[in-house]
């Protein structure tokens, strides 16, 4: 499940003023916050050329608390540290746990940093879907999930940030990955770009790079993301490793978003399309036909309350392989119920 990330205004900063305060004094705070999302389903995916996947509406559920505490050190450094509980409605995990150090302009944090900060951010402006698949930038950093390591973050000139961070991997002969990004926001436009580069796998190059800007005016935001990836497997419904082994693809992707809000009610839509002209495996790199694959998704949301946010999506989307195309749609409906 994609969650909407909490970007933090300044560096690394673990407690949300949305957190209960569990436990306080002059130097130490703990704070408790969590969420349940309900929601109903349905899709049909062509998996391959001779099989397609259909899930019948089902209803599903995702739910997390997280755990929040900072430390003063002295005037100018704060201590902090975060984890989470969530569970898909089977299993619980630990997830994104972090500890790190702040001060009033700059961070840093160490461990499953992805959701705090990640160097990937500056060129996601389009991802502004609640649980559609985000291919603007191939679905962004590929290890922000999954990675784990040190970021960077800071703000020292009002309205530009800088974020670097490296992942690392203890898998033999896999070179860790690296990023860095600069975004800057004036008035009603922001505008970012991004590097990263790393190994996905032996012997195959990972890399990203990229820019995105946004407007908005009044209750219009309008988003457009350009990036070149190399190694990269997901394209929204698909992995390129389903269709061919050990495979990942080189080219470049481009996705646009429009959102409108009235009043409590924003109406959204968003669209990116990626061209792979090149297929990677460890034996090495070979041109190929360009391989297109296209996502649309259409979707409202309504906030009956600061922490309750109800939502309805529409995706379609299509993946040309061996000069035919893939399909699949799907459907969804549910409500985030945040404390």
């Amino acid at each position: 499940m994609k969650k909407t990330l909490l970007a933090l205004a300044i560096a690394a900063t673990a407690t949300s003023v949305n957190a209960a305060e569990i436990y306080s004094n002059d130097d130490t705070k703990v704070g408790l916050k969590g969420e349940v999302d309900i929601y109903l389903s349905q899709s049909e995916v062509d998996k391959n050329l001779t099989e397609t996947t259909k899930n019948e509406a089902d209803v599903s559920t995702w739910a997390k608390i997280q755990l929040d505490a900072e430390q003063k050190l002295n005037d100018q450094f704060t201590a902090f540290a975060s984890f989470e509980i969530e569970t898909d409605g089977s299993n619980a995990k630990f997830d994104d746990v972090l500890a790190g150090f702040k001060t009033d302009t700059w961070g840093m944090a160490f461990g499953e940093t992805g959701d705090l900060a990640e160097s990937a951010d500056a060129i996601q402006k389009d991802d502004i879907t609640n649980e559609g698949n985000y291919m603007g930038s191939t679905g962004g950093h590929h290890r922000e999930s999954s990675g784990h390591g040190a970021v960077f973050k800071g703000q020292f000139v009002e309205g530009f940030t800088i974020v670097a961070d490296v992942n690392t991997d203890s898998t033999e002969d896999v070179d860790n990955t690296y990023g860095i990004s600069a975004d800057y926001a004036f008035s009603n436009f922001s505008i970012g770009a991004s590097y990263i580069t790393g190994d996905a796998a032996k012997d195959v190059d990972y890399s990203l790079a990229g820019a995105s800007a946004s407007a908005e005016f009044g209750g219009l935001y309008l988003a457009v993301t350009y990036a070149q990836f190399e190694g990269n497997q997901g394209y929204g419904y698909w992995d390129l490793s389903d269709i061919a082994a050990n495979s990942y693809g080189n080219g470049e992707t481009m996705g646009i978003a429009a959102a409108y809000q009235i009043d409590a009610v924003r109406l959204y839509t968003t669209y990116s399309v990626a061209t792979t002209d090149e297929i990677a495996t460890a034996a090495g790199t070979s041109k190929i036909s360009d391989i297109d694959s296209t996502n649309l998704v259409v979707g409202v949301d309504y906030a009956f309350r600061d922490n309750i946010l109800f939502l309805a999506e529409y995706q379609t989307a299509d993946f040309e392989y061996a000069s035919q195309t893939l399909d699949a749609d799907g459907v969804i409906a549910g409500v985030y119920y945040t404390f």
